[in-house]
C-alpha cells in the first residue's frame, strides 16, 4: 500500500461524517428553534428559580434540553472520528439554517448583508470540505 492509497473509513467513522454534515446542523436548528419558542413564552418571567422552574415545565424548554443533549452525543462521536479542525468549521452549516429559520418560522426580516454572509458560510464549508476530496 503506498502512502497515496485511500484508507477506507470505518462504519463508524462513515457515521460520524453522516452526523457532522446531518444531525449536527439539524440539532443545532432545532435548539435554536426551542430557544426562541422558550424565550417568547418566559419574555415577562423575572430570572430566578421561578424562571428556571417555568421554563423546564415548557414543552420547548424540555425539547430545548433534549437536543442541547443529543447534539452534545452527536458531536461526542463525530470529535471521536473527525479532526476538530475539520469538523468544527463544517457545523456553521447550521447557521444558514437558523437565518433561514428565523425568516420563514418566525417572520424576521432578513437583509443583503444576511444572504451574503450565508453564501459566504456555505462557500467555506464547500472549501473545507473538498480538502478530503481526492479530484
Amino acid at each position: 500500500m503506498t502512502a497515496q492509497s485511500v484508507i477506507e473509513p470505518t462504519p463508524r467513522r462513515r457515521w460520524a461524517i453522516r452526523l457532522l454534515w446531518v444531525a449536527v446542523p439539524l440539532l443545532s436548528l432545532g435548539y435554536q428553534i426551542a430557544a426562541k419558542q422558550t424565550a417568547e413564552a418566559l419574555s415577562g418571567v423575572p430570572m430566578g428559580l421561578h424562571w428556571l422552574a417555568a421554563a423546564l415545565a415548557l414543552p420547548w424548554g424540555r425539547a430545548l434540553i433534549g437536543f442541547e443533549l443529543a447534539a452534545f452525543a452527536a458531536w461526542m462521536v463525530v470529535l471521536s472520528e473527525v479532526k476538530l479542525s475539520e469538523a468544527f468549521p463544517l457545523s456553521a452549516i447550521s447557521y444558514v439554517l437558523v437565518i433561514v429559520a428565523s425568516w420563514t418560522l418566525f417572520h424576521e426580516t432578513g437583509d443583503a448583508l444576511q444572504v451574503l454572509g450565508g453564501a459566504a458560510i456555505l462557500a467555506g464549508v464547500w472549501l473545507i470540505g473538498r480538502k478530503g476530496d481526492p479530484s
